[in-house]
């Protein structure tokens, strides 16, 4: 077990063997979070439903602008606006 430690102490001090742990532990990361992603069927039903919040915003704008984009003023016709 002390073999593994001196052994993890050298690989972590030589930048040639911590680039490639490096590259090896953000590999698991990554491939862990996509299966985590991409399985339960839940998940992707919620996943999908969040792909459309940006848009949400824009149905509102829409019912505010009148025909064909222009705004409607806003105030009263006789304070300037």
């Amino acid at each position: 077990m002390t073999e593994i430690w001196a052994w993890l102490a050298e690989a972590v001090t030589d930048m040639q063997k911590a680039g490639q742990i490096a590259t090896v532990i953000f590999f698991a990361t990554f491939t862990a979070i996509l299966i985590y992603v991409f399985t339960g069927k839940r998940r992707k039903e919620r996943f999908d439903s969040y792909r459309y919040i940006p848009l949400e915003g824009e149905e509102d704008e829409k019912a505010s602008t009148g025909p064909a984009g222009h705004h409607q003023p806003k105030g009263n016709s006789d304070d300037g606006q």
